[in-house]
């Protein structure tokens, strides 16, 4: 369904979140709070969707572009900043001298058995990395030498949604149509919260928690080829 359209109300999200909120006056739920309100849904059902998907990738299908971004390398630079639209990081791969990736391997500082500061403590080619607030840190830290530092630093990463804004008229979910009433069943169930409309309100909690678990069942089974694998790791010097 589409984000609002005055002209194909039956595609609208909008005017479905009116219906459910059983009003027809706009001016009782402006265009600017359902956006408010259908973004806080949107990433909600985005939410639900990572925690049912395990191993498979989802990203937002509005995004025009890859979640993968490509950095500078800079010789004995140990902290380099985390895109800022990933809210996971997926894997990160170095570019070494020859101008091939080679992937990196997370650690924790609870793997480390010794000070920070003396684990990889002479530059060279990256093989771990540690996410630290909004940092990623590699061990070693790159020597010039052994990287190419042009696009040095290649992050893969699943990211935020992309928000509706109030000239969307046609843009719709990123996500399985069957489900985007999710996001007009939530709006206007904080509408009825907001004004009190308690019969209203139960109902729709009920309809969401609903809809909830069949978004969940939906995008937990897309992967159901994966089997699970142990992956062998380098603990050398860990």
């Amino acid at each position: 369904m589409k984000f609002y359209s005055f002209a194909e109300p039956e595609k609208s999200l909008y005017q479905d979140a009116l219906n459910f909120a059983g009003i027809s006056d706009t001016s009782q739920f402006p265009l600017t709070e359902f956006t408010r309100s259908s973004n806080a849904w949107y990433r909600w059902g985005d939410s639900q969707i990572w925690q049912a998907t395990g191993t498979w990738e989802f990203d937002d299908s509005n995004q025009t572009s890859l979640p993968i971004s490509t950095g500078t390398l800079v010789a004995s630079q140990q902290d380099y900043e985390i895109p800022s639209t990933a809210r996971k990081i997926d894997r990160i791969e170095i570019l070494d001298n020859n101008e091939d990736y080679r992937l990196l391997t997370p650690l924790d500082k609870s793997q480390v058995g010794k000070s920070m500061s003396e684990f990889y403590e002479t530059d060279g080619l990256p093989r771990y990395y540690d996410l630290v607030g909004r940092s990623i840190m590699l061990y070693p830290a790159p020597a010039e030498a052994d990287v190419t530092t042009t696009k040095g630093i290649k992050v893969y990463y699943s990211r935020d949604i992309d928000e509706f804004g109030i000239t969307d008229t046609s843009t719709e979910p990123g996500f399985d149509n069957h489900f985007h009433r999710i996001i007009s069943l939530g709006a206007a169930y904080d509408f009825c919260l907001a004004n009190g409309i308690t019969d209203r309100t139960n109902i729709l909690r009920t309809e969401i928690e609903e809809f909830k678990k069949d978004l969940q069942e939906h995008y937990g089974s897309r992967h159901r080829d994966s089997l699970p694998k142990i992956i062998p790791t380098d603990k050398n010097q860990i």
